[in-house]
């Protein structure tokens, strides 16, 4: 007899109020999967000792001793309010002497992970380094699925918002769908696609043939999923910020092929990324 092992979500803390909602936010779907939640913190002792004076001297004061006991307790604290909530998860920690990004990367590749979730920048400069350096190292190498749990909590009646996809009409879109739909599914929420063209020009009028018939396909694998095709006239960050500002989650394609279209590097992902009123989804091309 064989025995299949659950769906295992990573998520992200660094002890930051910010990062333990996304925690939650791991464990809400990973409960929904009826999957396991792996909690993982990343010690980065080059950034800590630019932070915490005490690290540098720790041969001395065990200053970096009492650091890791204070991780331990405070992800012994968030494992415990996650029990709270969902007492039948199975939740799982790891701690890490690595730079959040590698940390991550590694550990989702390790377990095999459905998806990786982290929590919007911090306050101070180190909550800003760990998340450029998580969201950066993460996008690009972990190959799979990144949210970044942005927004403030749901308000009451939100709960049919849709999925927001962001279509790129030169990038394959498979792996964004995929993810999205499958989101969707399992939330029982409609999938709201949007494909925006900047400017005024008429050169492109719609969506090509490819991008259709890759529609067409991915939609029929889920017929369940209610959705909208959105072509609108208006540059790609913008009208995704807008029409984020009434969804469940926001995905955006990140391609492999093309290094001037990688997260980060390009306006879309990078405006997203910080300013999006809800979750981001970045999904790589192939991941």
């Amino acid at each position: 007899m064989t025995t299949t092992e659950p769906a295992v979500i990573v998520s992200g803390y660094d002890g930051s109020r910010e990062s333990l909602r996304a925690v939650f936010w791991a464990a809400e779907e990973a409960d929904r999967r009826q999957g396991a939640l792996l909690v993982a913190r990343a010690l980065d002792w080059s950034r800590l000792g630019g932070s915490y004076p005490e690290v540098t001297l720790a041969p001395l004061s065990g200053g970096a001793e009492r650091l890791r006991e204070d991780a331990e307790a405070q992800t012994r604290e968030a494992v415990r309010e996650i029990g709270h909530a969902h007492p039948d998860l199975e939740v799982r920690t790891v701690l890490l002497d690595d730079v959040p990004g590698s940390a991550l990367a590694r550990v989702a590749a390790r377990s095999e992970a459905v998806m990786v979730v982290v929590g919007p920048p911090g306050t101070g400069p180190l909550g800003r380094a760990v998340f450029g350096s998580t969201t950066a190292g993460l996008a690009k190498s972990s190959g799979r699925p990144l949210v970044v749990v942005r927004g403030a909590e749901p308000a009451e009646g939100t709960g049919r918002y849709p999925v927001v996809v962001g279509l790129d009409p030169a990038a394959d879109n498979s792996a964004a769908l995929a993810f999205a739909l499958d989101f969707a599914r399992r939330h029982a929420v409609p999938v709201h696609l949007v494909h925006a063209l900047p400017g005024r020009s008429h050169k492109h009028a719609g969506p090509s043939e490819a991008m259709v018939a890759e529609l067409a396909e991915w939609l029929s694998a889920y017929p369940e999923v209610p959705f909208e095709h959105e072509l609108v006239r208006d540059f790609p960050e913008r009208a995704l910020l807008d029409r984020a500002r009434h969804a469940a989650l926001l995905v955006v394609g990140d391609s492999r092929r093309n290094p001037l279209r990688r997260v980060l590097c390009g306006s879309v992902s990078r405006s997203v990324l910080h300013h999006a009123p809800c979750p981001v989804s970045v999904v790589r091309a192939g991941g």
